[in-house]
């Protein structure tokens, strides 16, 4: 079960105890120290940069057509200091792999870009 030590870890980590971790409570004790262990493994700092990692789960969302985990890595991303061009790059190159139809199911990451990270002047 996770404990108050656990949960303190993710909410110092990454602002937030994942929902995936929470649910796998229900499957035992065994299986959810699995999936936070791998999460840990996965998402601690590694030998590509966080904000990387993070781009890289935003294309996987975007080619995955999940709006909702798209937008929430993207937010990642920028608070783990993404930039403007690094992001609007990534989300280009899943409209050259997708096809042009991509660009409807972006504008919502693009408006998040535009209000969090506005064109310099």
């Amino acid at each position: 079960m996770l404990d108050n030590k656990d949960k303190e870890y993710f909410q110092t980590k990454q602002g937030f105890v994942p929902p995936g971790i929470m649910v796998a409570e229900n499957f035992g004790d065994e299986f959810q120290e699995t999936i936070q262990s791998y999460h840990k493994q996965i998402w601690d700092e590694g030998v590509i940069p966080l904000k990387y990692r993070y781009m890289i789960a935003m294309a996987t969302a975007i080619f995955d057509d999940n709006e909702q985990r798209a937008k929430l890595e993207m937010r990642k991303a920028i608070d783990s200091g993404a930039s403007r061009e690094e992001l609007l790059e990534v989300i280009q190159q899943q409209i050259w792999m997708k096809g042009a139809p991509t660009i409807l199911q972006v504008a919502p990451l693009i408006q998040i870009i535009n209000k969090k990270l506005p064109k310099a002047e």
